[in-house]
């Protein structure tokens, strides 16, 4: 898994790290995260928050964006159940 970009801080890393173990759990087994990378406007934009997810041979990327990191982090963490929620759910329907 990469994460972006490449300037980041020590905290900017840690952010990152830990918001990938958030998803790895959250996604389970079977969807692996491949980039994971985020962008803060400093002066007047959001922050957002974008993973690309690759599962059974596809891939879905996950975006959220809040007035600073950590909403957008939650946004991200609530899309990422709901993703996972669907897949189960359209599994279950028509198994793969």
């Amino acid at each position: 898994m990469s994460h972006e970009p490449a300037g980041q801080t020590e905290a900017d890393q840690r952010f990152a790290e830990r918001l990938a173990e958030d998803l790895a759990r959250i996604l389970g087994t079977g969807i692996l995260i491949d980039r994971l990378g985020f962008a803060d406007d400093a002066d007047d934009g959001p922050a957002r928050i974008r993973v690309l997810c690759l599962f059974d041979g596809r891939m879905e990327a996950l975006e959220a964006e809040g007035e600073t990191r950590l909403e957008a982090y939650n946004r991200l963490i609530v899309k990422a159940a709901e993703f996972r929620l669907g897949l189960a759910a359209r599994n279950m329907i028509a198994p793969i």
